[in-house]
């Protein structure tokens, strides 16, 4: 699948187009077909190296915390999502969101409303648990 990665600390030059597996989901998690993504202050603090010492990646880093798509397979253990759902979702720091797809744990996982757009839905994550 396509995903845009970093393959060391720099500037926005660093983003590059790659491919890379596609997550396999554990049985509490959910496969989330991306539609929307958005960019928060934490990214860019990595992207740049900000954090290096606080937090280690591995490169290539996929960034990204926000989620915004469709349910495209659940694990057995899931019990609120089926496949098809539209959803909003902040993933973990190791499994970016700035790719086709991302596997989340249900519990970080919520229901889309049908009066909001995936792109507004993908705003919400991030900023809503700092707020």
């Amino acid at each position: 699948m396509k995903a845009i990665v970093i393959n060391k600390y720099g500037e926005t030059d660093q983003f590059v187009e790659a491919q890379v597996a596609k997550p396999k989901i554990k049985e509490n998690q959910v496969l989330i077909e991306l539609y929307a993504t958005s960019i928060n202050r934490f990214d860019t603090k990595v992207r740049r190296g900000e954090l290096a010492e606080v937090i280690s990646f591995n490169f290539p880093i996929i960034l990204g915390l926000d989620a915004a798509g469709v349910v495209v397979e659940v694990g057995k253990a899931v019990t609120q999502f089926k496949v098809g759902d539209e959803v909003f979702a902040n993933s973990s720091l190791k499994s970016g969101t700035y790719t086709e797809f991302v596997a989340v744990n249900e519990i970080l996982v919520a229901h889309k409303p049908k009066n909001i757009t995936f792109k507004e839905a993908a705003a919400v994550p991030m900023v809503g648990l700092t707020a």
